[in-house]
């Protein structure tokens, strides 16, 4: 195998060097955060210590946390000037890397892009990663990183987060769920658009009813307690990392302890691998669709999949009438509730809400 190195005096190398059982510039965990620039292998899903930080940022942040494995030659440069759309945490391991940071061309970028020489200036900061040092940079923030010549070959991690989720990415997952709401009640969204709107190349009185709706959307989410999430809340929770064990996993799958009755206190477990939402009822027409409530977990994930993004990823999770949102906000905001006082009509209604819970292993009797 070859190294994938950004050259300037070298050929590019290759080797096999204490016992490593794989070589090249850069090993990546997952598609999203990839690069042309490195050779891409899915290998760090076996890692326990790994799995176990990125399990606990994944809930800290709310986000996917990704993570790569560098191993450069001494005397060479894996990528060349660059900035990332997402957070970066860097953590040396072997050898050092001598790194370069420099303005933000684009602050806070959404996308990657490699940067020339002779645009990016001088740098900002410039030191040298050894064994142990950590090193974070927000998105935008312009880097290059090489291994000093006469050194052992550097190992680094890399762990990345936040990527596609800023206010402008949460907006685009909900407002086509405001908008869908908005509608059904309000006249003025459900007129049709002038005739030949879609021909027309002058936008100034399309730009001024827009206008209006959208300050109508505004008035309206003002009043809103739920957001319909498109995919972001989802997305997340399928592609995220399951909770760290060292066992077999079966807590996760077989629920265990007692069989929550009516005269029984529960509290709930794995909220931080647990996502609430409203959606709409994804079995019926456009025409009846009511929303419901949807519960999202991710105790059964599978970590050789990790934000692999693969269409056959299965969701996991309960749907729950609109009616039952207050006694699951009762479960979710207290440490313990008893299920007779669960905010539900009948005695039947709050244990079997209970028990749903119970056999996704989302609830326990305490």
């Amino acid at each position: 195998m070859h190294f994938a190195v950004y050259i300037k005096d070298l050929e590019p190398v290759s080797a096999l060097e204490k016992g490593f059982s794989f070589v090249c510039a850069g090993l990546h965990q997952d598609g999203r955060f990839s690069r042309a620039q490195a050779l891409a292998l899915p290998l760090l899903n076996s890692w326990d210590e790994l799995w176990r930080i990125q399990e606990k940022l994944e809930c800290y942040f709310g986000s996917l946390v990704g993570s790569n494995v560098y191993i450069t030659p001494a005397g060479s440069q894996g990528l060349p000037p660059h900035y990332d759309d997402v957070e970066v945490f860097i953590l040396q391991l072997e050898g050092e890397k001598h790194w370069c940071l420099y303005h933000p061309t684009v602050p806070l970028a959404r996308e990657y892009s490699v940067e020339a020489e002779d645009r990016i200036g001088r740098p900002t900061h410039e030191f040298t990663l050894k064994p142990g040092d950590f090193l974070y940079f927000p998105r935008g923030t312009i880097h290059q990183a090489d291994t000093p010549p006469g050194l052992a070959h550097s190992t680094h991690v890399t762990i990345s987060t936040y990527q596609n989720n800023s206010w402008g990415d949460f907006l685009l997952d909900t407002m086509s769920g405001l908008v869908f709401d908005t509608a059904k009640e309000d006249l003025e969204f459900r007129a049709g658009i002038p005739r030949q709107l879609l021909l027309q190349v002058e936008a100034t009185a399309v730009a001024t009813r827009l206008s209006g709706f959208l300050r109508t959307l505004a008035d309206r989410l003002e009043g809103t307690k739920e957001l319909l999430s498109a995919d972001m809340k989802k997305d997340f929770v399928m592609n995220r990392l399951p909770p760290y064990h060292m066992g077999d996993g079966s807590e996760f799958s077989t629920p265990g302890g007692q069989l929550p009755r009516l005269d029984s206190t529960v509290r709930l477990q794995f909220k931080d691998h647990t996502i609430l939402t409203v959606g709409l009822h994804q079995d019926q027409s456009d025409e009846t669709q009511e929303k419901m409530i949807y519960i999202y977990h991710s105790l059964k994930n599978r970590r050789e999949t990790h934000m692999m993004g693969n269409e056959e990823t299965e969701s996991h999770g309960l749907r729950f009438p609109l009616s039952h949102m207050d006694a699951l906000k009762q479960i979710w905001g207290h440490p313990a509730v008893s299920v007779k006082n669960l905010k539900l009509p009948t005695d039947e209604e709050k244990e079997n809400l209970v028990l749903s819970l119970w056999t996704e292993c989302l609830i326990q009797v305490v």
